[in-house]
């Protein structure tokens, strides 16, 4: 079951909905096999579902752990919602299509109640408001989506 975010900033109100993880249907021989694989729809990139489609026919191992993710710009903060999946060491690299930098995933760190703060995973770098510099996310809603 995923989740749904409504997250807008605490000072400004830039804001994005998030849909995060998986639902039932998204099994992974309904996303990565087959002669209509969804990983097409889901990512939106023709290089990279194309690449990672190729691997998948290779006998690669397809992780565990995919779904909708957060995603930032490291460079100008824009948030985003994109399909994460890996693939052996492949994972996808969506680029920022306001400034060309590769988007990296980022996860909910401590905050206190109904406002949040935004890590980028695998890095101890905060996300902060593209538009008035704030790291602090209200949580407008909340709900599950299968």
């Amino acid at each position: 079951m995923g989740e749904i975010h409504d997250l807008r900033c605490e000072k400004c109100g830039y804001g994005i909905k998030t849909w995060l993880g998986i639902g039932m249907m998204y099994s992974p021989e309904m996303i990565f096999e087959g002669t209509d694989p969804s990983l097409v729809e889901l990512v939106d990139d023709e290089q990279i579902s194309t690449s990672a489609l190729e691997l998948v026919k290779t006998g690669a191992e397809i992780n565990d752990h995919y779904g909708h993710a957060l995603y930032a710009c490291t460079n100008d903060f824009y948030l985003f919602n994109k399909f994460y999946f890996k693939i052996d060491e492949m994972e996808p690299e969506y680029p920022c299509p306001y400034c060309d930098n590769t988007l990296k995933r980022i996860t909910f760190a401590k905050g206190r109640a109904g406002v949040t703060r935004l890590q980028f995973i695998d890095d101890e770098k905060f996300w902060h408001c593209p538009k008035c510099g704030n790291d602090s996310m209200n949580e407008v809603s909340f709900s599950n989506w299968d």
